[in-house]
């Protein structure tokens, strides 16, 4: 492989990776359990936004390594990236909670994705790529914990609207707080190193 071929093949993954988390996005958009959970739509149009930039600078980028939008397109369509599409999947109708879980997911898929883009823009010496990587991951840590921290309240708020059983009802502040602390403090189990 040669590395404009090799470059072509960096930036039409990551453009189809961005294009399929913002498609499945979009279609969150549509949905009522979505739309009645104000907290829950707001996140999901912040996401929808980051993720429309980020496809909009790729395909700029694209343009500027001599690849074009249909070429990378198709290209992105049969590449490397159906891991991803299996993982993410076509959002069907279901809770928010797993909505947000899925976005979770990809988020996280997303920034490692993004941190392999900038090593190779930093390997073969194009700061564009390894510039344009980077601005984008700084992006995303935010949106993944705004995503965490919505998902205890949205999972208490659907198991207490479901009558058939008793819910705590300080659970998901709780949760909250646990989880913020895992994730300040890191492991219970000290390293070996």
């Amino acid at each position: 492989m040669t590395r404009d071929d090799a470059i072509r093949k960096n930036l039409s993954d990551m453009l189809a990776l961005n294009r399929h988390i913002l498609e499945a996005v979009e279609r969150q958009r549509g949905e009522e359990a979505v739309r009645e959970r104000p907290e829950v739509n707001e996140l999901v149009i912040r996401i929808e936004r980051v993720m429309k930039a980020h496809v909009a600078e790729l395909e700029s980028l694209a343009k500027t390594y001599g690849t074009s939008k249909d070429s990378l397109l198709k290209k992105a369509v049969t590449g490397a990236v159906g891991a991803a599409a299996g993982l993410y999947g076509k959002i069907r109708e279901h809770e928010r909670s797993r909505m947000l879980r899925d976005n979770y997911t990809a988020l996280n898929l997303l920034a490692i994705s993004y941190a392999m883009l900038h090593t190779f823009g930093l390997s073969i010496d194009e700061s564009n790529i390894a510039d344009l990587a980077y601005r984008h991951l700084k992006n995303l840590p935010t949106l993944i914990g705004s995503v965490r921290d919505a998902i205890p309240s949205t999972v208490a708020a659907e198991i207490s609207s479901q009558d058939e059983f008793a819910v705590v009802s300080d659970a998901a502040s709780r949760a909250t707080a646990n989880l913020a602390e895992i994730w300040t403090n890191g492991p219970l189990i000290a390293s070996t190193d």
